[in-house]
């Protein structure tokens, strides 16, 4: 086996536990693997799936190319959307040219 496709799957490996560790954050659902006999490797895992996600979540935090959007920033998307909805209706139509 390359070493090319180590570092792939090891990437991938990575990157579900990654998804792992996002889905029980975001969900509170957790992989069950308690009577498991690797259950010490699984629970490894698991943990660097947190670090990773920990320091790729900062990182994005830090990038600039991501942000939270505040109350403010969506009670304006809001407003702007309805405004925008109301205006399509009231807009004047023009009548087909011949």
């Amino acid at each position: 086996m390359g070493t090319g496709k180590l570092i792939h799957y090891g990437f991938d490996l990575i990157l579900i536990s990654m998804l792992l560790a996002a889905i029980r954050r975001n969900t509170g659902l957790q992989l069950l693997y308690q009577g498991s006999d690797f259950r010490k490797y699984i629970s490894k895992y698991l943990s660097f799936g947190e670090y990773a996600y920990d320091k790729v979540v900062s990182l994005l935090k830090i990038s600039g190319y991501f942000h939270i959007p505040g109350f403010f920033d969506r009670l304006k998307s809001d407003v702007k959307d309805a405004y925008d909805e109301n205006m399509k209706d009231t807009l004047p139509r023009t009548p087909p040219s011949n």
